[in-house]
């Protein structure tokens, strides 16, 4: 009869052990992904993600969107050119979603290193395509169009201290000025007021926090109104 040392027969009573590697899930989707489509939504003044019936190409998708943002801020006595800057200025923050966000030290947006406002409109239609695309969630599409339509609503409010400083952190958080330099804003990128306003401002605004007393002043007459 064959005997077996006691620590070797301790061995195999023991439980095998188990492995410390984790294998991801594999997630399996049923249907297939949507073409979408930033498109120019004229009747609502507003920029939109839609969903192409057709097929398109990827860079045609990065190309008619880009497109339809120029469309969306060529309505206004500013060029595009501050609107953009305005909407990297809202978009380029560590707490946004990805692909603009994360750590402090290392958010998104410093990956982008173009030196023209059409590259940086470029970038930010092309990186939450590529977002989408590869993770299929649809939150920086969505994130993109609400600064692109927030831009042109705080352009028509025509507060310009809070546009001069959302222009200026674009241009800076882009590279396209210095950090640590005072800046003056070209002519061509100046401040154009509207005539009059043709978008709803009646969402929450960036402006100071006003005294309890002017607060119910403001409710009391809008109410009278």
């Amino acid at each position: 009869m064959l005997t077996l040392p006691t620590n070797l027969v301790s061995d195999m009573a023991q439980p095998p052990i188990q492995s410390t590697v984790h294998v991801d899930r594999i997630t399996i989707y049923r249907h297939q992904q949507s073409i979408l489509l930033l498109t120019d939504d004229v009747p609502s003044g507003s920029l939109t993600v839609s969903i192409c019936e057709s097929e398109k190409s990827r860079p045609s998708i990065i190309r008619e969107s880009s497109l339809a943002i120029q469309s969306f801020f060529s309505n206004s006595k500013v060029p595009p050119s501050r609107l953009i800057y305005i909407t990297a200025g809202l978009a380029f923050e560590p707490t946004s979603p990805k692909p603009f966000g994360g750590p402090k030290t290392h958010p998104g947006y410093v990956e982008y290193d173009g030196k023209t406002v059409a590259s940086l409109l470029e970038y930010l239609v092309e990186s939450s395509f590529k977002r989408y695309w590869a993770c299929r969630g649809r939150e920086a599409l969505d994130f993109v169009a609400g600064c692109v339509n927030r831009a042109r609503k705080l352009h028509y409010a025509g507060n310009a201290d809070i546009l001069n400083e959302l222009l200026l952190k674009g241009m800076k958080k882009s590279g396209h000025i210095a950090w640590n330099k005072s800046a003056t804003i070209p002519e061509a990128l100046r401040h154009r007021q509207e005539a009059q306003s043709d978008v709803e401002t009646n969402e929450v605004q960036f402006t100071p926090r006003l005294s309890r007393s002017k607060h119910v002043f403001q409710v009391m007459k809008a109410d009278v109104a």
